[in-house]
């Protein structure tokens, strides 16, 4: 399968009425501190942070965790801060903003701030109302193949890749959607609009699927 690569969309969509809304769990954003030193001591920030985690010989960032915004960052000697756990652009804003402070009123003699904060992932999930019964994973992948992954036995859900599209699918038999990939709130919404009319033809409802058994039998 080829990679893909994140599209934007251009055109909007309008909302369909039976659309199961997607609630965004997870955001993704990097962010960038400027401060007077050179570089970060990342040994010495440890000691200031009782709430952080740092093995240089592990990996090159210092593990913070703040409990308000619940939100996990990773802080380089560069400046450079990953923050994951947000669920809004302003949640990570204010994640990195809070380190930037922190760092300022830990280190007096330097100034730290905060340059720039840009989300690169918004991961959401969607419930289907299957009705009892299930997403068929088997006939999406028939139908839909060359835009999916899917190893049961490997993973238990299928990964679906839709061209042109800024979100990519994880869809679980359960009905469970997970929506990824996107940069914004519009990519996440109107993505999933857009795709949801070609996922909801594979679910099979309880009774159905009891008239499948029967006519297999």
């Amino acid at each position: 399968m080829r990679k893909r690569r994140y599209t934007s969309l251009t055109k909007h969509f309008p909302l369909l009425e039976d659309t199961p809304l997607p609630v965004i769990h997870n955001i993704v954003a990097t962010a960038q501190i400027t401060s007077s030193l050179d570089t970060l001591d990342l040994n010495k920030i440890h000691l200031y942070f009782p709430f952080s985690f740092y093995d240089k010989e592990r990996f090159a960032a210092i593990t913070i965790r703040l409990s308000s915004p619940e939100c996990t960052a990773l802080l380089f000697s560069s400046g450079k801060l990953v923050v994951t756990g947000g669920r809004s652009w302003y949640a990570s804003v204010y994640s990195s903003l809070s380190i930037a402070r922190l760092l300022a009123k830990c280190i007096p003699d330097h100034t730290f701030n905060l340059k720039s904060c840009e989300i690169q992932n918004m991961v959401a999930h969607a419930e289907l109302d299957v009705q009892e019964g299930h997403l068929d994973l088997q006939a999406m992948y028939r139908h839909l193949g060359l835009n999916c992954t899917y190893q049961r036995n490997m993973f238990p859900g299928l990964i679906f890749r839709p061209e042109a599209s800024p979100v990519v699918l994880l869809c679980f038999y359960s009905g469970k959607i997970v929506i990824t990939g996107g940069k914004n709130m519009v990519d996440i919404y109107e993505g999933w609009n857009r795709l949801w009319p070609v996922v909801k033809e594979f679910i099979v409802p309880k009774q159905s699927a009891a008239v499948q058994s029967s006519a297999a039998l």
